[in-house]
């Protein structure tokens, strides 16, 4: 990438209509601008029929468009499912999945290279951290998956690679740029991040108001076990990162949901569910149950009889609670098992 060129994609609204009047020209020539890219999703500065000729130009001339491309695709046979894998202008991947299902289309967006948070079950965790993608790099893979999908896009869930919350100004921007009426259009409350736990960050997330969804991974039900499979546990416990889940479905009046990958032996047993309906029925939330894919050593995903007797306990509960089957798993695409990390461009 061409480093003394000036990066759009990188640009929220407001920003772009500052930024060209700098350039000497009106503001809504930056709302025009912005719209052509993420609205539009135009890749030639050429195709921007409604800018005068001088100004198209002068973009050409000093402006990146292009600033993610997509390296492969991968579709399950069997689900439908598709893994983009997405190059970075410095050789570095992430990879973004499409769920086409009979109701929706979700997009999965990753929000950083890797991961710091180093969860024991995950693929991901094991790359480490690369770095961080801006919010350019994280909008960017919608408009490739858009250009692919056979359906239009109904659902965002920021639960790929990366801690979301770890890159939180990133993300909260990307989140906007989907958001916006001059950008994809996409309504908040179909916008999804999710959170391994950071306390502060959720806190912030409540006391800015935003209208997004939240999703709290949380995965096992006594500090003992969490602590072994997210080490994130050790700085922030169950205790705490209730505490603040409380907080902030008292402060936006909107539910929370709570992420609980199902692993044989670790966090599947009838004390952990009854540990759950202790610890869920104090929150305004409904539970997303996952059973595991299987990633990691020593990991396994229980048998369907351990999932029923599971799922049992929690009948009668105050909140939903739902099964989430992944999609993709034969493809590495399912929750967890997002890694490229034996690509060396990452080295």
């Amino acid at each position: 990438m061409d480093a003394e060129k000036i990066i759009l994609k990188n640009f929220s609204q407001s920003e772009m209509e500052d930024w060209v009047q700098t350039l000497g020209h009106q503001a809504f020539r930056g709302r025009q601008l912005f719209q052509w890219i993420w609205e539009k999703g135009v890749q030639n500065f050429s195709d921007m029929t409604n800018l005068p000729q001088n100004f198209i130009q002068e973009l050409e001339n000093s402006c990146l468009l292009e600033l993610t491309s997509v390296h492969q695709v991968q579709t399950s046979q069997s689900q439908g499912t598709s893994k983009f894998l997405i190059r970075l202008s410095d050789g570095k991947f992430v990879e973004t999945v499409l769920i086409p299902e009979s109701k929706r289309t979700t997009v999965c967006l990753s929000s950083q290279v890797g991961c710091a948070l180093d969860c024991d079950f995950c693929a991901t965790g094991k790359m480490g951290l690369k770095r961080n993608l801006s919010s350019g790099e994280i909008a960017d893979q919608l408009l490739h998956v858009r250009r692919f999908s056979e359906t239009p896009v109904t659902n965002i869930v920021f639960m790929g690679m990366g801690e979301p919350f770890h890159n939180y100004d990133q993300v909260i921007k990307a989140a906007e740029i989907l958001n916006s009426d001059s950008g994809f259009n996409h309504g908040a409350r179909k916008i999804t991040i999710s959170t391994s736990g950071m306390v502060p960050q959720i806190r912030r997330f409540a006391d800015e108001g935003h209208r997004f969804k939240l999703a709290v991974s949380l995965n096992a039900s006594d500090d003992e076990s969490r602590t072994q499979i997210m080490p994130i546990n050790k700085k922030w416990d169950i205790a705490e990162l209730i505490k603040a889940c409380k907080y902030y479905t008292e402060i936006s009046r909107n539910m929370v949901t709570f992420e609980y990958v199902l692993m044989e032996g670790v966090n599947d047993g009838i004390g952990d569910a009854r540990r759950l309906l202790k610890i869920a029925n104090q929150v305004f939330c409904k539970v997303n149950v996952i059973p595991y894919n299987e990633v990691a050593e020593g990991y396994l995903r229980p048998s369907k009889k351990r999932i029923e007797t599971f799922l049992e306990v929690l009948q009668g509960a105050r909140f939903a609670v739902t099964v989430r089957w992944s999609q993709g798993d034969d493809i590495d695409a399912a929750c967890g098992q997002l890694s490229t990390a034996a690509l060396s461009e990452n080295e």
